[in-house]
């Protein structure tokens, strides 16, 4: 293999320049700094003196501005005030700088940029300043790029116009409306917690689980929430989070696949929870109607919940539609009947029963003898099922769940990283003593069962139910707060507002995280994309909020509230666990970017929470569960499947980091075993797609079993960017013929000297090179005796750093560089998008379409293929010409002229990924060099393409007397390896000398090289050949015996003759390589490092 400069690159020269001494006095930017800054800087500099080859002057030039300067250097301003006799403070005094256009002074004064937070935000928009790169700052003559600012000259910002820009920036940021952490997070948080289970749901389970065990059920799912919300605070304060919430927080961390499956499940918790409380809703009105007239509608059950239910979810639907301002505006209101509700339930509990009726059914006021009652559990049968603690814990639980609804709006707080922590872990604490509260208040009052029948009262026996139907009581009476308030309808009331609440912040979060799944494109545009388009100025996401509409109707239409609890539970319980094991994962590794401003969590407490929500789910109903786990493992596979192009530095990584990295630590430390022999092979393949046959050859071999890095030697020296830009065009090749393997350059060496650097760097601790693999010197003949020197002096290298050595020749050659065009000429391009910014200018955003549709690589395995095919990951036309709903768009392989390639060439490219034929795999094992020799043939053998082909061993006998000991030793050998092979065959004549024909063809080859003296360009001489003769005959015999046994084999393995540094010449050893493999199939020569790589000890 030749030593061709892969890629020139010319690295341009140039001298830095002395600065004088300055002293710079910025004062540091107020952490409450608005977009526009009126203080003036102090800045202080010493006076300058312009250089005439300075075109712009450098930060030690900025004039002074004191009274006393006397110097004047007119810029050619013609506005009244020059920038060089006032200074710099005075251009954002006098309103002809903003702060943007003051940092565009500092950059044209020195290409180092003040730090500032726009250059460390991640954004496509356009930036107020860029950071140079280090190449721009060591280079004087580098030109400057990714220079843009907002304000294009300073000429752009004169005293008259410049506030009325920046009025006009200020009115457009207005227009998007940011709540606090009290309305955006508090309010939204404790209106989803006080829902339809306070109202309608607390009394039963106090009738149920006594009042003892009610306090516990309280405290487990306070405990949960609590220490859930504890979790969620450490990780959204890790960093600024945008919308979507606690999908865009654990997407975050724990990666797309678990992130994206957990937040379609939290989209679908969220609409179970809006339809909860819609049918709570609908439940009270129904209550009400039969109090207040006896109103029936059909049937005055199921049938009613579902009509009032669907007309509620249209209003639901309706007052969401018209944006967050709305409904959080809607929500201040009803928190304030909710409040006026409480205290109306908390006075009629002091006020105690106004008549009969009421004592009659049940509510008596304070009493110690019913708190003593109703303190233990009495579980009765309801719905003709019996309850237990699980089954009414799994009734109450859903009343905790609305912890999130603040952060699934994040993308509306004014300061998410703040109100989240606050507003949620408040709304907590308020909601459950609010809870335990009322549930204490209902036990000490209201007994469980009572007839309601005033003559039962006066005969005392209003609260026998063995004699009597009771139909009141915290058993039957779901309306038991109503009962308890001094005001009634105020009840009623108050519970509309917790129900409706409650469901307009589940129904806004639905379609909020849809959107944010779908900007996202984890999943295939019909299933979740198309639901994020956007409508109108405001990009209203329509299609989801359709979608919420529908996906909550369905589970409205159940119309039974308990089911619909039982469902419900077990989807926040999932995304509860998820959170928490968010948590406990990122602490535990500890990423350096893992720094959370929220302190107040506990790794191991995070993951005993998710452990309890595991098994809460398990056991409120192991059907369920299965359900949604099977749901999240679904929604996995999908991400996991696409594997789409995303990089959110997420907790999964920097475990892969951490863990290959403890692992290659530990295997420094163990000593190598032969069983645990792996070949790890550093292939010279230069740029991968020069030589795609070398690589598909050298990946057979490591394919899902060791490392393989592709070598590129570059004689000139190379820059930063070019090298980057060498590796990024390897790693494209590689990644897109999806073969799993690393690139390394080495420049500003020959072949010789970059081998031995790349064997020596490549790899770490014991994952590092074993193997050097080269391509056969085709050219040797022809090419300058300096590279042929430097070729045979790698391979010499190579023995010398004890590492393996083969080299693969195929008839064809293996450089592709002058037959095939450039491989990403071949890829075809995204189409570049153009969009207006503010000045109607148009934008390329081609970096972002290129990102948005990454091809792969998959190689027809078919033996007459001559397409490469690619796959474009985001596909938006269906093919309907193929059942296949990812269609799969083809090119061809073409020349450098553009075209197509002969069949026999591409399939020559392609040999070594097409399904071979039930042929042979011949090794001619001719010297113990460990056994590698007979190792790498093994493992193409088991690989899928070459598994139908057989194995034939070939060896050497000293003479016939020796061939049945040589053949029962070997047989015996190769069956204690446990080596399937079809035929041994032991050479016993390879010491004849040739035939007269070989020895005239290799006459033939070697003539043009021989020299009758020794002077400048010599190749051979006769007295080199005359004391190698011995070997030459020895290699000419086994040509012969090569072509009369493995000419038509798939491919041939013989072991390499060890080159000797001084011992021969090179174009000698290269002559014995052409006579071993010329004319032949694909051919390996292959040499060990003498060290054992096999073995039959268990």
């Amino acid at each position: 293999m030749d030593n061709p400069a892969f890629e020139n690159s010319t690295e341009s020269d140039g001298s830095t320049k002395a600065n004088a001494n300055t002293t710079l006095d910025v004062p540091s930017t107020p952490t409450n700094a608005a977009r526009v800054r009126k203080l003036t800087p102090k800045i202080n500099v010493i006076h300058y003196q312009k250089s005439q080859t300075d075109l712009l002057p450098t930060l030690h030039e900025i004039p002074t501005a004191t009274e006393n300067e006397q110097e004047q250097r007119p810029l050619g301003h013609n506005n009244g005030i020059n920038p060089e006799h006032a200074g710099t403070s005075a251009f954002i005094q006098k309103g002809i700088a903003s702060a943007a256009s003051f940092r565009k002074l500092v950059r044209n004064m020195s290409r180092d940029v003040m730090p500032s937070i726009d250059n460390y935000r991640l954004s496509y928009q356009r930036q107020t300043s860029a950071r140079p790169s280090l190449h721009e700052l060591c280079n004087p003559e580098a030109a400057v790029v990714n220079e843009e600012v907002l304000l294009d000259d300073l000429n752009d910002t004169p005293t008259v116009e410049g506030p009325k820009k920046i009025e006009a920036v200020e009115e457009a940021v207005v227009e998007k409306v940011k709540f606090g952490w009290i309305e955006g997070v508090l309010i939204r948080n404790m209106m989803s917690i006080w829902g339809v289970m306070l109202f309608l749901r607390l009394s039963w389970v106090v009738a149920q689980a006594g009042i003892a065990e009610t306090l516990v059920i309280i405290a487990i799912s306070t405990f949960i929430t609590l220490v859930t919300a504890l979790s969620m605070s450490a990780i959204s304060t890790n960093g600024e989070i945008g919308g979507g919430g606690t999908y865009f927080v654990m997407s975050r961390v724990l990666g797309p696949e678990l992130g994206g499956s957990i937040g379609i499940i939290f989209t679908i918790a969220n609409a179970m929870d809006c339809a909860l409380n819609i049918v709570g809703f609908a439940q009270t009105v129904l209550d009400m109607m039969k109090e207040y007239g006896g109103y029936i509608i059909f049937d005055g059950a199921l049938n009613d919940i579902r009509v009032v239910g669907t007309l509620t979810t249209i209003f639901t639907c309706a007052v969401c539609g018209l944006g967050p301002y709305y409904e959080t505006k809607m929500k201040n209101i009803m928190i304030v009947i909710m409040m006026v509700s409480l205290t109306n339930f908390v006075v009629g509990s002091i006020r105690g029963p106004e008549n009969e009726l009421e004592e009659a059914k049940g509510f008596i006021g304070y009493s110690v003898d019913t708190l003593n009652e109703n303190w233990k559990s009495a579980y009765f049968v309801t719905d003709g099922q019996m309850q237990n603690f699980i089954s009414v814990f799994s009734v109450y639980f859903p009343a905790s769940i609305g912890i999130l609804a603040g952060a699934n709006v994040s993308g509306d707080l004014k300061d998410p990283n703040k109100a989240i922590p606050k507003g949620t872990i408040l709304a907590i604490i308020i909601c459950s003593i609010s809870y335990a509260g009322v549930a204490i208040i209902c036990a000490a009052t209201v007994v469980r069962a009572a007839t309601g029948n005033v003559e039962d009262l006066h005969n005392g026996t209003n609260l026998n139910c063995t004699i009597n139907e009771c139909n009141y009581g915290l058993y039957y009476d779901y309306q038991a707060m109503t009962l308890v308030s001094a005001f009634a309808p105020l009840n009623y009331v108050g519970c509309f507002a917790a129900t409706l609440s409650s469901a307009l912040s589940e129904f806004v979060s639905c379609p909020a995280l849809l959107e944010v799944i779908a900007a996202d494109k984890l999943y295939p545009y019909w299933m979740v994309g198309v639901l994020g388009k956007g409508y109108g100025p405001s990009k209203t996401p329509y299609r989801a909020y359709v979608f919420t509409f529908l996906l909550s109707m369905a589970f409205v239409l159940i119309a039974e509230l308990d089911m619909i609890a039982l469902l419900i539970s077990n989807f926040f319980l999932a995304t509860f666990a998820l959170i928490n094991f968010s948590t406990f994962h990122i602490s535990l590794v500890k990423p350096i970017g893992w720094r959370p401003t929220f302190k107040y969590y506990n790794t191991w407490l995070s993951l005993l929470t998710g452990v309890m929500s595991i098994g809460c789910m398990m056991l409120i109903s192991l059907p369920t569960a299965m359900i949604t786990i099977a749901i999240v493992l679904f929604f996995y596979l999908v991400v996991l499947y696409r594997s789409p192009e995303v990089n959110w530095g997420s907790s999964t990584q920097a475990q892969t980091y951490r863990a290959a990295l403890t692992s290659i630590q530990q295997l420094v430390h163990i000593e190598e075993h032969v069983k645990n022999y792996r070949p790890q092979i550093l292939v010279l393949t230069g740029l991968p797609n020069t030589r795609p046959a070398l690589v598909d050859f050298a990946y057979l071999i490591c394919k899902n079993n060791s490392l393989m890095i592709c070598g590129n030697v570059v004689e000139e020296k190379l820059t930063y960017e070019a090298r980057l830009k060498l590796q990024q065009k390897a790693y494209r090749y590689l990644r897109f013929t999806n073969i799993k393997g690393f690139c390394t350059v080495a420049d500003n060496s020959d072949l010789q000297t970059g081998t031995p650097a790349m064997l020596g760097l490549a790899g770490i601790g014991k994952v590092k090179p074993n193997i050097l693999m080269m391509g056969y010197k085709n050219d040797w003949t022809t090419c300058d005796r300096n590279s042929l020197d430097q070729y045979v002096m790698t391979i010499h290298t190579g023995f010398e750093m004890q590492v393996a050595v083969a080299i693969l020749r195929l008839k064809e050659g293996l450089d592709c560089t002058d037959i095939v065009a450039d491989f990403d000429d071949l890829i075809p391009q995204p189409p570049i998008k153009k969009v207006k910014n503010k000045k109607n200018k148009s934008k390329d955003t081609s970096i972002v379409a290129e990102t948005s549709t990454i091809p792969t690589i998959e190689p027809s395995t078919e033996c007459t293929a001559v397409h490469i095919e690619i796959r474009p990951v985001n596909i938006t036309k269906k093919d309907k010409k193929t059942k296949n709903k990812k269609p799969e768009e083809k090119i061809t392989l073409r020349d450098v002229a553009g075209n197509p390639l002969p069949k026999s060439v591409l399939n020559s490219i392609v040999l070594f990924q097409r399904k071979q034929k039930k042929d042979t795999i011949d090794v001619w094992w001719l010297s113990d060099d460990g056994g590698l020799t007979l190792l790498l043939p093994v493992i193409i053998n088991s690989r899928s393409n070459w598994s139908e082909t057989k194995l034939r061993i070939f060896c050497t006998a000293s003479g016939v007397h020796e061939l049945e000991r040589e053949q029962i030793g070997m047989a015996m050998l190769l069956s204690k390896f446990r080596i399937d092979y079809s035929d041994l065959v032991i050479i016993t004549d390879v010491d004849e000398p040739p035939k007269s024909k070989t020895k005239k063809w290799f006459d033939g080859l070697i003539r043009p090289l021989l020299q009758t003296g020794i002077n400048e360009g010599l190749q051979l001489t006769d007295g080199e050949l005359e004391a190698f003769q011995y070997k030459t005959d020895r290699y000419l015999r086994l040509r012969e015996l090569l072509l009369d046994h493995s000419s038509d084999s798939n491919l041939v393995f013989m072991t390499l003759p060890v080159t000797r540094k001084g011992a021969f010449s090179a174009p000698l050893y290269m002559a014995w390589l052409e006579a071993l493999t010329a004319n032949m199939p694909p051919f390996v020569l292959i040499r060990g490092n003498q060290t054992s790589v096999l073995t039959f000890y268990s």
